[in-house]
């Protein structure tokens, strides 16, 4: 990847936080977050990556909807703001890896704790 491609996401992601930060209902029920954004490799499509925390799966869903129909009009902002050519077509893409993350921190801590509980079990047997 080139570093005008890099330098380019970059900016088309520092740009749609810009955009969305004054959106209202947003935020209300959950916290939605931008994660990262993969712009192809003909710089047509930028798919932007978020997860929403302290939400339940039907408020994801209406964020969902909400950042689909916003797109256009964050494309035509970023149109007006950045003087490119072209501006991508943007997609927002669900990322749930930090849901996997802290489930798997669960898994983890739920693993040290039998282990500490075995080690007690066998300390006081030995006893």
């Amino acid at each position: 990847m080139s570093k005008r491609h890099e330098r380019l996401t970059q900016l088309f992601l520092q740009e749609i936080n810009l955009a969305l930060r004054n959106t209202p209902n947003l935020n209300d029920r959950g916290l939605l977050t931008i994660t990262t954004a993969k712009l192809s490799g003909d710089e047509k499509e930028l798919k932007v990556y978020y997860s929403v925390i302290n939400a339940t799966p039907e408020q994801t869903e209406a964020k969902a909807r909400l950042l689909t129909a916003k797109a256009r009009e964050i494309r035509t902002v970023l149109y007006k703001r950045l003087r490119l050519k072209s501006i991508p077509e943007i997609h927002f893409e669900f990322d749930d890896t930090p849901e996997k993350a802290a489930r798997i921190e669960e898994l983890l801590a739920k693993v040290r704790e039998e282990r500490e509980n075995d080690e007690k079990k066998n300390g006081n047997t030995a006893d």
